[in-house]
């Protein structure tokens, strides 16, 4: 119930916050047009684990253009951006640049908050919900006794997620000529950060062959700790290889994208 409350203030916020409204600091900015443009409010973070060790990753950029933001009362001298994720403001000068970018490094949802600030004092602002979640490319080149992975599902500490998905595939590398060559009895384990069983699945692998395992579970609570894929096989003479895809999804719930289109010039 904990993931459904937040979700719940996030949008009830997010609702309330009007396109024109006053700092704690300022004065109401009025004149201010906050035309804002995004293509997007959601995204992928991704990393790449290869035999337990991380090799790779890859953040969420969100773009923000400014351009079009006019004041006809009072001069524009700032442009802003709250991530929504604990991180400062990021701030630029409005003579000087009309675009900020926004990455995200951790899966969660956000609410993002822009805005203009004039010389006056004055700030307009609008506060939308972003969504960003995270995929696991994970595997394990020949090996018999694969990797556990481990799945973080809190983000900032007072969310989790929707659900978890996994795709997992497990090759049994083919012996040369097929000679000593023999099955593999393989286990997936989806387990949650209280040991619980949340998916499970088996397969009898062929020398030379491979099965795909998908499983999926949720919601994933933050207070629960790590989850964990966990794969084991019925035998430690046989070598295979481990390609598991795992997804940390959360709820849909983004507010829509903003795109300029040349209707709007």
């Amino acid at each position: 119930m904990r993931n459904a409350g937040l979700l719940v203030l996030l949008l009830l916020s997010a609702s309330l916050a009007g396109c024109t409204g006053a700092s704690d600091e300022g004065t109401e900015a009025e004149g201010v047009d906050l035309r804002v443009y995004y293509d997007d409010t959601s995204g992928v973070v991704e990393q790449t684990w290869r035999n337990g060790q991380q090799i790779g990753s890859q953040t969420v950029t969100l773009t923000f253009d400014f351009a079009r933001v006019t004041s006809s009362e009072d001069p524009l001298v700032a442009f802003f951006v709250l991530p929504g994720d604990g991180r400062e403001e990021i701030v630029t000068d409005a003579n000087q640049t009309a675009s900020i970018d926004v990455e995200y490094a951790t899966h969660g949802l956000y609410e993002l908050t822009y805005g203009a600030r004039t010389e006056g004092g004055g700030e307009a602002s609008k506060a939308i919900v972003v969504r960003i979640d995270l995929r696991l490319n994970w595997q394990d080149t020949g090996t018999t006794d694969p990797d556990d992975a481990s799945i973080r599902v809190m983000t900032d500490g007072s969310q989790g997620a929707e659900r978890v998905s996994v795709s997992s595939t497990v090759a049994n590398i083919g012996n040369v000529g097929g000679v000593f060559g023999r099955a593999v009895s393989t286990t997936w384990e989806l387990l949650d950060g209280s040991d619980g069983l949340r998916a499970t699945g088996t397969a009898q692998i062929a020398d030379g062959q491979e099965e795909t395992w998908e499983g999926t579970s949720g919601p994933a609570e933050a207070d629960e700790g790590d989850w964990v894929l966990r794969i084991t096989l019925d035998t430690d003479d046989e070598n295979v290889d481990v390609t598991s895809v795992i997804d940390v999804l959360h709820e849909e719930a983004e507010s829509p994208a903003q795109p300029f289109t040349s209707d709007q010039s």
